[in-house]
């Protein structure tokens, strides 16, 4: 009797043991998680591939600059304009800008491009005339603002 009363209180306490188990484990263990994103974080990192933009570079003069010299053979002027580009009389497209400014820079050492903006003309104009100047290996330029 003693026997059977001992195991009905350990098959008893085996119950409770267990529903308080079952109660407890309530809460997560994060570790796991934690781990899985880490590895993911790396993976897309190793995996993904940086893209560098070009983009224009430009090197200013400093504040203690002093004026240059340049003949008239060293300079080509050009208008950007919302139809092309203005050099001398002519407007150009961007092709024949292109291989103008390509012979202008070949036919002598220290050429340099002067870009007359005007304020009417849209920006992009801009950025399309540095475009062309660096795509011709063009590396003076000189940016005068017209005004109106």
């Amino acid at each position: 009797m003693l026997k059977g009363a001992i195991n009905k209180v350990l098959l008893s306490q085996r119950v409770r043991l267990r529903k308080e188990k079952r109660l407890s484990s309530g809460f997560f263990d994060t570790t796991s998680i934690g781990d899985i994103s880490f590895l993911l974080f790396i993976f897309f990192i190793v995996t993904s591939s940086f893209i560098l933009r070009e983009g224009i570079f430009l090197s200013l003069p400093s504040a203690r600059a002093s004026a240059v010299r340049l003949q008239p053979d060293q300079v080509m002027e050009v208008k950007p304009e919302n139809e092309g580009f203005r050099v001398g009389n002519r407007l150009l497209s961007r092709e024949a800008f292109a291989a103008e400014l390509r012979r202008f820079k070949d036919s002598g050492p220290d050429k340099v491009l002067i870009i007359r903006m005007s304020l009417r003309v849209k920006y992009d104009r801009l950025v399309d005339t540095l475009s062309v100047a660096r795509e011709t290996g063009m590396r003076k330029v000189s940016l005068q603002n017209e005004g109106g």
